[in-house]
């Protein structure tokens, strides 16, 4: 049974970890696929900044910064997205927290308005310029995911630039001023030709690569011939709920979208 995760609510209370997630240059230090850690493992002193996540289990838990990947025997440093499929979502969620805090404290030491040293904000997940005031925040980067469908097919495509095989849906972020909505429109229509109607937004999840919160939805085709843009998509073709090619794994917003649909449209046809 996976512990259950509550966020700190004053991250600069921070106590003694009795857990650990320890980061370096965007890599997590690993023991096999357990990457959170009793406070006992030996770091030499190598910490150059912790920060208080919550409590894990009722035990308070945050993540060490290292400069470098040290050699620790019996462990290793791999990337997020290889516990993608072996870690619980709950302990995924956790990991990508604590990467994007680490990249967020490494990206806004100096102020990038004035270049002067930042400080830590004194109640807040933030750093603070003195000079100028400027606030930083963790970047948080909204986006869509949208399966757009057509009767018993969906639209799936093959992402330029990536080194794989998987089919996934269109995907894009939300530009300012836009409305989730808008950007599903304008996404779908820019990236293969296409436009829809009804939309259905169906869920959210954190994608942290490096930093995105993806909502999910479901749309109807409403015209139009697939034109996939080459500088984005390298293949999209619709698909029979029941002839599915490579998709997503069930961890990602992308499976679940695919898998909500080939469902939905199952029981459609057997009542």
């Amino acid at each position: 049974m996976v512990e259950t995760f509550a966020p700190a609510a004053n991250v600069w209370a921070v106590p003694e970890f009795s857990r650990c997630i320890v980061v370096a240059e965007g890599l997590i230090l690993c023991c096999g696929n357990r990457f959170v850690h009793t406070t006992d493992l030996c770091l030499a002193g190598a910490v150059i900044s912790s920060h208080y996540l919550g409590e894990l289990g009722g035990r308070s838990c945050g993540v060490h910064v290292l400069p470098s990947q040290l050699k620790i025997s019996g462990y290793d440093w791999r990337n997020l997205r290889s516990l993608l499929t072996s870690a619980e979502e709950p302990l995924f969620a956790l990991a990508g927290r604590a990467l994007q805090v680490a990249h967020w404290d490494r990206d806004h030491r100096y102020c990038g308005r004035c270049g002067k040293a930042t400080q830590y904000h004194p109640s807040e997940r933030a750093r603070t310029c003195p000079n100028c005031q400027l606030t930083m925040y963790p970047r948080i980067s909204p986006c869509v995911i949208m399966l757009v469908t057509r009767g018993d097919q969906c639209l799936l495509a093959r992402h330029a630039n990536r080194h794989n095989s998987t089919y996934t849906a269109l995907a894009g972020f939300i530009e300012p001023g836009e409305s989730a909505e808008q950007a599903l429109v304008r996404g779908v229509r820019e990236e293969v030709g296409l436009e829809v109607g009804n939309m259905h937004y169906a869920g959210s999840q954190p994608w942290p690569f490096p930093g995105q919160l993806m909502l999910g939805y479901l749309a109807e085709w409403a015209g139009g011939k697939v034109c996939p843009d080459p500088r984005e998509i390298e293949e999209a073709q619709w698909f029979h709920y029941r002839s599915l090619p490579g998709i997503p794994p069930e961890q990602t917003l992308s499976g679940q979208l695919i898998r909500t649909f080939t469902k939905q449209v199952a029981v459609g046809e057997h009542p």
